[in-house]
């Protein structure tokens, strides 16, 4: 009888395992896979800078990638948005935008949203400005989260854009979007 729960329970976790795997790799295959489609504007999400007020490379290859759509004329605009960091005050989207134009992009086609805290919110903000479409920029495992919260926001249509770059801590990462992203179907509404 015990002999027979164990077993039961193994196989109910050996199924739940492997639906996640199946789960993680079909966000990571969205990511990776994901092809912009030209839009009004790129929305290139926030992530960490340094002490010095300088993107970190996570980020700077987002910029890359949303100055590449720019120059390319898949976008008009282009959206930055991030957050005013607890630790060193560090306001990541006005760093975007001074990165941006640095590189000869126009203030007047730079949109800065300095209160862009987390996916959701930034969706938001996005959403208020009503773009006639919208890529979002950010690293291959928060593609499809991101592109889900633009679409429950209301913009439409969304596409994707990520740098071809890969890290081993970005399993880590997909992990989490690939658990976030249930949640925010269960919880997140415009």
């Amino acid at each position: 009888m015990i002999v027979r729960r164990l077993r039961r329970g193994l196989v109910g976790v050996v199924v739940l395992f492997g639906l996640l795997l199946l789960w993680m790799g079909w966000v990571a295959f969205r990511g990776v896979s994901a092809v912009p489609v030209r839009s009004e504007m790129a929305v290139i999400l926030g992530t960490a800078v340094t002490q010095k007020g300088e993107p970190r490379p996570a980020l700077r290859e987002r910029l890359e990638e949303g100055l590449r759509l720019w120059r390319a004329g898949f976008v008009r605009k282009i959206m930055v948005s991030g957050a005013i960091e607890s630790g060193n005050h560090q306001d990541e989207a006005r760093i975007m935008a001074d990165w941006l134009m640095a590189r000869d992009v126009p203030a007047s086609a730079i949109i800065v949203d300095s209160h862009g805290n987390n996916t959701w919110l930034t969706a938001l903000h996005v959403a208020r400005l009503h773009p006639q479409g919208a890529i979002v920029v950010t690293q291959w495992f928060h593609v499809l989260r991101s592109e889900w919260a633009l679409r429950r926001a209301g913009v439409k249509p969304v596409s994707g854009a990520a740098p071809c770059r890969f890290r081993m801590v970005e399993l880590w990462y997909l992990f989490r979007d690939s658990v976030a992203l249930p949640v925010y179907v269960l919880t997140k509404a415009p």
